[in-house]
């Protein structure tokens, strides 16, 4: 692992496990937001702004949108380097890029992921200039990790199809907040695609939308709407009809490696 403080980078390595692959031998996308999910903690901590650092301060990280395109999913086994950097900091959201490579250094996946700072107690959007006031303009990558990274996602039409199951937070899809952690919607979009669309397509690309929280015991419902390669889904609370989340995924014609 190393930590380049000049451009505010940060890369570890890490090895592909059985549980990071679907029965297809598709890297799972929970699995790749588990990889970024920790990278992106792991760097936050060093750089002395991640979750315990701001708690003391009465706030807390929250990600609003996330963007990935897998062009090859690895093997079990397979040793792969994790690197990720904060782009310049808007008024109150940040990007965070990555980069998945393999040991020849190619990049396997690119992504980006959206953040904004809350107020524990009010659950307002805060100003991000006081969280980054030591780092300078010039300590920031310039890197983009992938076209139209974190895009607002489209409604569904009418016609979408609801999932025949309620499903139900349980205690195994929480995190230390007390909510689902986003790298479970991972599960519930490869759930929603289904077996036969997975025997047939690879994902290429996911962009997810985060719209509210789930808590312990809620219920949820999925919908889901394919055009062509495009598969639009939704996850929403089953009593209020609030929206949780919003993907768009994105389809290879090719048949998932092995």
């Amino acid at each position: 692992m190393n930590t380049d403080k000049k451009i505010l980078q940060y890369s570890r390595e890490i090895t592909v496990a059985v549980s990071h692959l679907d029965f297809c031998r598709c890297l799972k996308p929970s699995a790749v937001m588990g990889y970024f999910q920790d990278v992106a903690t792991e760097h936050a901590d060093i750089l002395g702004i991640g979750y315990d650092d701001l708690l003391k301060k009465g706030l807390a990280w929250v990600m609003i949108r996330m963007s990935f395109v897998i062009r090859k999913s690895p093997k079990i086994g397979e040793i792969l380097t994790i690197s990720t950097f904060p782009e310049k900091p808007k008024n109150s959201d940040v990007n965070r890029g990555y980069y998945v490579r393999d040991k020849s250094g190619k990049i396997i996946i690119s992504a980006s992921s959206k953040w904004c700072v809350l107020d524990v107690s009010t659950q307002k959007v805060q100003r991000l200039a006081p969280i980054f006031e030591k780092f300078g303009d010039d300590e920031y990558t310039l890197l983009e990790p992938l076209e139209n990274a974190n895009p607002k996602i489209e409604k569904l039409s009418e016609n979408a199809i609801v999932e025949p199951f309620l499903f139900t937070v349980q205690v195994t899809d929480l995190d230390h907040n007390g909510h689902m952690n986003n790298t479970r919607y991972g599960d519930v979009i490869l759930n929603a695609l289904g077996v036969e669309t997975l025997r047939k397509h690879a994902i290429l690309r996911i962009d997810i939308n985060f719209m509210a929280q789930l808590f312990i015991g809620d219920k949820y419902e999925v919908f889901k709407e394919r055009t062509n390669d495009i598969v639009l889904i939704e996850a929403r609370k089953s009593e209020s009809g609030a929206i949780i989340f919003k993907a768009r995924v994105e389809l290879c014609t090719h048949e998932p490696q092995n």
